[in-house]
């Protein structure tokens, strides 16, 4: 286990500094894609990548190579985040020429901050599905470099809205605007495009031709479009489990919620009160996913620490320890998810929770490209622990330990068109790999039983784990 404390410590390795060749002997593999555990293997190491799998204690392996006895350990692929605004500063309100306007604007140091906590906790990559490129670039210049230590990141530039926020999302209002937007992202270097919830499905349609004019997927964040109605329109991937269009409810329920339903994030539960997880609008859904396989992570965490906000909770205890302290504070504050809620609110959003299980069983049970992610910058998601509040969160809602696992390694390397390098122990992937004291497919909660990391080759041992974990910054 992680041990938090506080200190100072400024963590970075050269890439380019000779290694000797690292022999992992004696360990018990995870095959993620198989589900299922490997015999001890011996897993050589050369550089930044796996050069050799072979029967533990095999000479070839060890030949010339620093030895490590992993006898009665376990080592799975590096974790896959595939939700996580890295690089995400605090929401906040500004008075500018005489307008109230909302920023979110990013951060240098909330990005290292995350950085090595999501190393700390295993996760070796990410997917950043929104915010500012330049800071992306920022960052990976600074990964390439070894001035810091933390995952490899494929990016979304701004999230394409019907409306402005600094910092996070760029407003277009005709076919035109958004095509030059994908444009202008696409030069920049995104590896995705991001589209939003207040898009009309002409803008939608014209954002996904766009993303693939340009080669590049397309996400989206969606509530009045029904997803299956945008996966017709060739969407690739869906964020959030929060299919709250109208459309996905039968014209009575359609009728029932339109009548007492107020706006904002109160439907996060209204919705659901009126849907069938298992009626036929989420067969249709079901059917959607079978035939157009959408990327999906579904943040369960992000949701469910909403719906507890009103109480003392493990998600307010991660981010206390974990959080960048802006953030921490910007949410202590009051710029949360759950603005306007009363106790009864939350008392109703917590009936909703075994729908919002039930469909997530569902969808995890479909053959999307199914993935993990947490949300990690927005309210209460606390970096790199997330990601083991998620896979435990979707085990609870009854999917399969190995399904998890896979979501969380092959699946999401996969998605990210990563498939020949990440995501499995083989000869010649990168080594990103977390080493475990414990069978995670035992119980999901051993993916935190963390004995070491090892990031593009370098082994990152249980203290140099925990400095990660807790590196203080200014104003901590």
């Amino acid at each position: 286990m992680l041990i938090f404390f506080a200190g100072f410590l400024s963590v970075s390795f050269a890439r380019d500094a000779p290694m000797q060749a690292l022999a992992l002997d004696g360990a018990t593999v995870i095959d993620a894609d198989q589900g299922k555990l490997l015999p001890a293997r011996c897993v050589r190491i050369e550089g930044d990548r796996i050069v050799a799998v072979t029967k533990a204690g095999s000479r070839r392996c060890m030949r010339d190579a620093q030895v490590l006895d992993l006898a009665g350990r376990y080592l799975m692929p590096g974790l896959i985040d595939m939700h996580a605004h890295l690089t995400l500063g605090p929401v906040e309100i500004r008075r500018e020429r005489g307008r109230m306007l909302m920023a979110a604007e990013a951060d240098d140091e909330i990005a290292e901050h995350n950085a090595n906590r999501l190393v700390a906790f295993g996760v070796t990559t990410i997917r950043n599905p929104g915010g500012d490129l330049d800071a992306a670039a920022r960052y990976k210049m600074r990964h390439v470099r070894g001035e810091l230590i933390g995952p490899e990141s494929f990016d979304a530039g701004k999230v394409i809205n019907n409306a402005d926020m600094r910092g996070l999302a760029a407003g277009v209002t005709t076919p035109d605007e958004i095509r030059s937007q994908v444009a202008d992202q696409a030069a920049a270097g995104a590896d995705w495009i991001k589209l939003y919830t207040g898009l009309s499905p002409e803008l939608l349609q014209a954002g996904i031709d766009a993303a693939h004019q340009h080669r590049l997927p397309a996400i989206a964040h969606l509530d009045r479009i029904a997803w299956p109605d945008a996966l017709e329109m060739g969407l690739d991937s869906i964020v959030h489990l929060m299919p709250i269009s109208p459309n996905l409810l039968d014209e009575q329920a359609r009728k029932a919620w339109r009548a007492g339903a107020r706006p904002g994030t109160f439907a996060f539960f209204e919705w659901w009160e009126h849907f069938d997880p298992d009626g036929a609008e989420a067969d249709r859904l079901i059917e959607s996913f079978e035939i157009h396989r959408p990327v999906f992570d579904a943040t369960l965490v992000a949701f469910h620490a909403a719906y507890v906000q009103d109480l003392d909770n493990i998600y307010k205890e991660d981010s206390r320890h974990l959080a960048h302290p802006r953030l921490l504070a910007n949410w202590e504050d009051g710029f949360t998810f759950t603005v306007g809620w009363q106790s009864d609110d939350f008392q109703r959003a917590r009936s909703v929770w075994p729908k919002v299980q039930r469909m997530a069983k569902r969808l995890y049970s479909t053959n999307a490209r199914l993935t993990i992610g947490t949300d990690v910058g927005n309210p209460w998601i606390a970096p790199g622990i997330s990601m083991h509040r998620e896979m435990s969160l979707l085990t609870e809602a009854g999917v399969p330990i190995k399904r998890v696992l896979a979501a969380a390694t092959v699946d999401a390397a996969e998605a990210l068109g990563a498939g020949d390098r990440l995501g499995r122990i083989k000869q010649g992937y990168e080594a990103d790999l977390v080493v475990l004291d414990a069978n995670p497919f035992d119980d999901i909660a051993n993916t935190q039983a963390i004995h070491a990391v090892l990031l593009d080759g370098r082994w990152l041992d249980a203290t140099e784990l925990s400095k990660l974990s807790n590196l203080s910054k200014e104003g901590e």
